[in-house]
C-alpha cells in the first residue's frame, strides 16, 4: 500500500510538473514564432508601400520601427537587410516588369515565376508557399508582390524548439529524482502508522487465538458434562465466529508484509481450483442452489498455491451466500493467450454500481445484517483483492443490480 501511496504521488506531481512544462515552453515558442511571422509581415508591408525599396530614416542611432513606419523620418537608408527577399513588380496583365532583390546571388537561384504564379493562383493578400512568406498589394501600375525567405527564422525556431526540449527534459528528469525523495518523507508518517497498526492486528490476533481455543474447549467439555442447551450454543457460535475472523486478520496481516517471501511453487492451477470446488457441492445442494463449473484442465501456473487457493475459496463462498434459493452459480477458469481468468458468477441481489469499489475495502458490508448473518466481517473480498495484487493480477467486478454479480480473477 505504501508503495502504490508513493507510486500516486510521483504520478501525479510528474503530470503536473509535465502539463506546467509543457504549456510555459510551447507558450515560448508560439509566442516567439509568431512574433517573427509579424515582424516579417510589418517588413513587407513597409517594401509594399514604398514600392518594393526601403525607406530613408532621419537618424542612423535609431532603428527602423516596423510596427509602426510612420514614425520613422525619411532622411535615411534602413541599414536592416535580409538576405533572401524579392519585391516583384507586375503589370495589370500579371506579367513581371521589375524585380528588386537583396541578394543577386540568390536571385538567380529562385525560380520567380513559378513562385509569382502560385501566389496569384492563391488569390490571398497574405501568405505562406513553400519557404516564402508573400504579401501582395494592388498599384498604379497594377501590383507589387513581396517575398520573404523565413527559412532562416524557421531554423531558428527549430532550434529553439530543440533548446527548450533539452531544458525541458532535463528539468523533468531532475524533478523526478527529487519527487522521489519528498515522496519517502511524506509518506514516511503514513507509514509508520501503518507499520503500527499491521504490527496491532497480527500481535492481538495472535494473542486472541489462545483465549478463543480455551473458550472453544471448555465450552465442549460443558456440554459432554451438562449436555446441550441455547447458552452453551450461543458461547460455540460466537467463539467459531471470533476465530474465522482472527484468521481473517492474520491473513490480512500476513499479505500486508511487503517482506515475507512468497512460497512460489509451479503448479496444476486447475486441480487446485477442483480442490477448492468440490468441498462447496454439498453446501450448494443443501441451500437448494445451483452450482456449475466449467475448468479447463491442465493449466500450469506459477505461484503462491495456498494463497490462490484461499483467494478461489472467499469468492466461491462469497458467491453461495448472496446467491438466493433456487439461484444459480457458475465457476469458470480458462486461459487466453498467456493470461488466466477465473471468474465466479452467481444469480441474486446484485452490487450497486456506487459499491463495486468499496466492497474491496476492509470491513465493508453493502448489508451488514446480512453479512452478521453469515457469519461475515467484510474482510474476504480486500484478502482475496491482496493475494491477486501479490501475484500481479487484477480482479474486477459485474454486475446488474437485482439480477447477478460476476467476479472476475486475471492472473
Amino acid at each position: 500500500m505504501i508503495q502504490k501511496l508513493r507510486r500516486k504521488f510521483i504520478i501525479i506531481i510528474m503530470s503536473i510538473l509535465f502539463v506546467v512544462f509543457a504549456l510555459i515552453l510551447g507558450t515560448i515558442n508560439f509566442i516567439t514564432t509568431k512574433s517573427g511571422e509579424l515582424q516579417n509581415k510589418n517588413m513587407m508591408s513597409v517594401l509594399a508601400d514604398h514600392d518594393g525599396t526601403m525607406p530613408m530614416i532621419g537618424n542612423p542611432a535609431m532603428p527602423f520601427n516596423f510596427d509602426n513606419p510612420n514614425l520613422n523620418a525619411p532622411d535615411y537608408q534602413n541599414p536592416f537587410n535580409y538576405n533572401s527577399s524579392f519585391s516583384v513588380k507586375l503589370d495589370s496583365n500579371n506579367d513581371i516588369i521589375d524585380i528588386l532583390s537583396s541578394n543577386s546571388s540568390v536571385k538567380d537561384e529562385v525560380n520567380l515565376d513559378d513562385i509569382i504564379h502560385s501566389v496569384l493562383k492563391k488569390n490571398n493578400s497574405y501568405g505562406k508557399l513553400s519557404s516564402f512568406h508573400y504579401l501582395v498589394k494592388e498599384t498604379s501600375y497594377g501590383k507589387i508582390i513581396i517575398l520573404m525567405d523565413d527559412s532562416m527564422e524557421a531554423n531558428m525556431s527549430q532550434r529553439l524548439l530543440f533548446t527548450t526540449f533539452i531544458i525541458g527534459g532535463i528539468s523533468l528528469v531532475v524533478l523526478f529524482f527529487v519527487s522521489l525523495f519528498l515522496s519517502r518523507l511524506i509518506v514516511k508518517p503514513v507509514e509508520e502508522s501503518f507499520n503500527k497498526q499491521k504490527q496491532f492486528i497480527s500481535d492481538a490476533s495472535h494473542e486472541l487465538k489462545t483465549p478463543l481455543s480455551v473458550i472453544s474447549v471448555n465450552a465442549d467439555v460443558l456440554e459432554n458434562e451438562i449436555g446441550s442447551n441455547k447458552w452453551l450454543s450461543y458461547i460455540k457460535s460466537e467463539t467459531t465466529r471470533m476465530s474465522g475472523l482472527v484468521n481473517q486478520l492474520l491473513s490480512i496481516a500476513r499479505m500486508d508484509d511487503t517482506k515475507r517471501p512468497l512460497n512460489i511453487t509451479d503448479f496444476n492451477l486447475s486441480e487446485a481450483v477442483y480442490q477448492i470446488l468440490l468441498p462447496f457441492e454439498s453446501t450448494a445442494y443443501e441451500q437448494q442452489k445451483e452450482y456449475t463449473y466449467d475448468i479447463e484442465e491442465a493449466l500450469q501456473y506459477t505461484g503462491e498455491l495456498e494463497s490462490i487457493k484461499q483467494m478461489a475459496a472467499i469468492l466461491i463462498d462469497n458467491a453461495i451466500k448472496h446467491t438466493e434459493k433456487n439461484g444459480k452459480i457458475h465457476v469458470t477458469l480458462k486461459r487466453h493467450t498467456s493470461r488466466y481468468y477465473f471468474e465466479v458468477f452467481n444469480t441474486g441481489k446484485g452490487i450497486d454500481p456506487s459499491e463495486k469499489e468499496k466492497i474491496f475495502e476492509r470491513f465493508y458490508c453493502s448489508d451488514y445484517s446480512r453479512s452478521r448473518e453469515s457469519g461475515g466481517y467484510g474482510l474476504g473480498l480486500s484478502i482475496a483483492k491482496s493475494i491477486v495484487e501479490v501475484h500481479h493480477g487484477k480482479i474486477s467486478v459485474q454486475s446488474k443490480t437485482g439480477e447477478w454479480a460476476r467476479f472476475t480473477v486475471v492472473l
